[in-house]
């Protein structure tokens, strides 16, 4: 699938929203419209119909389904074992399986918009991050052709013709699926040998996200707030090794308040399974600019 912007498809998510109004207005009146959206149209100003607006004007903030988009283009283009999502991928198919068909409204009825089709960014996002939770967090389920080219990151065209391929490299469908769909174990196998194909790693330290996230730490006291984080999520396979430290200096790392060791940071990032070169160099940072004097002017 061709990749796209995060905010291009918070854009079609928000004019999703928009269509959604203008289905509540026809059913509940457009008070109730108004209410959903947070803001009025403006008679006066021409404005009709809620799907003709601009989407800027929607506020993502009122709809907690945003968030698990945003979280589902990370887990679909960047995956990684810190943005792994859970059930509430789920929430993603069912919410765009209730979004309008047509729109419009007042005369203009049956306005049609390319997020209600297969190719609709949200839905792409939805299908996509459906189909590696199944792959990589269940483990286990059927896949459709349209699933494992978005994860393999080709055309549907291209799987069935690697179901068509009797070698040993083919893909094997369940015989007598319709629509044909492939088991996991053949998903998983076919899969590993695909180019466009990026797993999820299966470690800390590989986790492009996370370190992403190590770089962009400024404080000690923002080290510390991702220490503990990874500390909890992900407590039962971290290294047994953390069990040796005191309560006492975990404490003072996830409070930002440690006195820098470079040894100490390297058995904590070993613990954590995070890259250790990059904590010890991040934990000296933060705690230099902590413990940096402020400058006296005179």
């Amino acid at each position: 699938m061709a990749r796209f912007t995060m905010e291009q498809m918070l854009d079609e998510l928000r004019t999703i929203f928009l269509y959604e109004a203008d289905h509540i207005a026809m059913g509940a009146g457009e008070e109730a419209a108004e209410r959903f959206l947070g803001f009025p149209l403006r008679e006066e100003e021409g404005e009709h119909e809620f799907c003709d607006l601009d989407p800027a004007r929607v506020d993502l903030g009122r709809f907690q389904i945003s968030k698990t988009f945003e979280r589902a283009y990370g887990f679909v283009f960047e995956p990684g074992l810190t943005n792994a999502l859970d059930e509430e991928v789920q929430d993603l198919l069912v919410f765009m399986q209730g979004t309008p068909r047509v729109g419009g409204r007042a005369g203009s009825a049956g306005v049609t918009h390319s997020f209600m089709g297969p190719d609709g960014l949200c839905q792409t996002i939805a299908d996509a991050a459906y189909a590696r939770w199944k792959l990589e967090i269940v483990e286990r389920g059927e896949f459709t052709t349209r699933e494992l080219a978005l994860l393999a990151n080709m055309s549907e065209g291209a799987v069935r013709n690697a179901m068509a391929d009797k070698d040993e490299g083919g893909l094997r469908a369940i015989p007598g699926s319709k629509p044909v769909q492939v088991e996991f174990e053949e998903a998983k196998r076919w899969l590993a040998g695909r180019r466009g194909f990026k797993p999820t790693p299966v470690r800390l330290r590989d986790d492009p996200n996370l370190r992403s996230r190590f770089g962009s730490v400024q404080t000690a006291e923002e080290l510390g707030e991702l220490i503990q984080r990874l500390r909890v999520q992900f407590e039962p396979i971290l290294s047994s090794s953390l069990k040796a430290w005191s309560a006492a200096e975990i404490a003072s790392w996830e409070i930002g308040s440690f006195a820098f060791d470079a040894e100490r940071a390297a058995e904590l990032a070993t613990g954590l399974d995070v890259d250790v070169p990059l904590f010890v160099g991040k934990a000296l940072e933060v705690s230099l600019r902590r413990d940096a004097k402020p400058e006296v002017r005179s």
